[in-house]
């Protein structure tokens, strides 16, 4: 989530991502993207031998999802799955006709717990009797989630107010548990837990789990270094900056370091690396786009350091960060994004954390 920025205009190639558009594009001379043309939904383009691209419509503002499909001589490992939704499903059915007709789905590999990612992973699980891989985190925290004991209401209600929300009714109905469940099938069995570090062979391939957290803990990339390709979940994306945020029972207390590290570690990735986002179009300029989100960081952690002459609670920052009028879970996120950044200079020494009749302000030091 962020707001636009001057300096930045979308390449002409470059679809739409979002209802609102494309809030942090890097310029179209810093990255270059693939000639392939996104594949219309249910249908599915090859990226190269072994790499085949398929793409989802999403029934929310973020208006797709970028499907990777793993081929090997007996089948298909699919990266992400989309949202349980009838577009989503009818999208995949259509690939199912196309593609697994001919040859099978063997796996599916979630990147992440967030629905448009974990959604379908039960609902292909037992429509084509093929296992679940994903890191142990992502698991703990969707098991969390579906049982229902990932936060209380009063929980909520103390996180709200400890951040400077004056009215809490809008508010409730976003953490309610049921939420993610009605975006999800249900809680998918997992075969494989997948690590930091982990080989994974597909074919010919061999691909390498990167952990890189920050917008979900236990997020996973994977990289393959012979074919030069990142598949990037939602770490890189090309027009748009992912969310980073301090929400209820996370275990990552400064979740916006552990995004920047990630990048940094990214970063060191071969310059003319392909990078395969979950939404938005391939592209090259792996660095360059690393530079410019790093940037983007900067930018929005040094309006919050300017901010804090006085102190000022999370709440009181979202005008400051974010210009366009914000409702439903635009609010959630742009709450908890200010939270991080908040963190992040507190756990820095750059700002003092002050609790008054339970609300909590951040200040610069005297």
């Amino acid at each position: 989530m962020s707001e636009p920025e001057q300096g930045g205009t979308l390449g002409r190639d470059a679809p739409g991502v979002t209802a609102e558009g494309e809030a942090l594009p890097s310029d179209p001379r810093r990255i270059r993207y693939l000639g392939t043309p996104a594949p219309a939904a249910g249908s599915c383009a090859r990226i190269t031998d072994g790499l085949l691209w398929a793409r989802l419509p999403l029934p929310i503002d973020l208006n797709h999802i970028n499907v990777w499909l793993l081929e090997r001589p007996s089948g298909f490992l699919a990266i992400d799955t989309g949202m349980a939704a009838s577009v989503c499903k009818d999208a995949w059915e259509q690939i199912e006709r196309d593609v697994f007709a001919h040859k099978p789905l063997e796996g599916v590999f979630v990147t992440h717990v967030h629905p448009d990612h974990l959604g379908l992973a039960a609902w292909l699980r037992e429509r084509h009797r093929v296992p679940v891989w994903m890191s142990s985190r992502a698991q703990q925290t969707a098991q969390a989630v579906f049982s229902g004991n990932a936060f209380s209401s009063d929980e909520v209600e103390a996180f709200l107010r400890q951040h400077g929300v004056p009215d809490l009714a809008p508010w409730r109905a976003l953490f309610r548990p049921e939420r993610f469940v009605r975006m999800t099938s249900g809680l998918p069995h997992v075969e494989r837990l997948v690590e930091d570090g982990a080989r994974i062979d597909w074919g010919r391939a061999q691909w390498e789990a990167m952990g890189t957290d920050g917008h979900a803990e236990g997020h996973l990339c994977l990289y393959n270094k012979d074919a030069g390709h990142l598949i990037s979940g939602d770490q890189i994306l090309p027009t748009i900056s992912s969310n980073v945020s301090i929400v209820m029972g996370q275990r990552d207390p400064n979740p916006l370091r552990s995004y920047l590290e990630s990048l940094d570690r990214l970063r060191a990735l071969p310059a003319d690396t392909l990078v395969l986002p979950s939404h938005g179009l391939p592209f090259h300029g792996l660095r360059q786009r690393i530079e410019d989100l790093q940037a983007h960081h900067q930018r929005q952690l040094a309006k919050v350091d300017s901010a804090c002459v006085e102190p000022r609670t999370a709440y009181e920052l979202l005008p400051v960060l974010f210009k366009r009028e914000l409702g439903g879970m635009h609010l959630l996120l742009a709450l908890g994004e200010a939270i991080a950044h908040l963190e992040y200079l507190a756990d820095a020494g750059r700002l003092d954390r002050r609790v008054e009749n339970g609300v909590l302000r951040y200040a610069r030091f005297c």
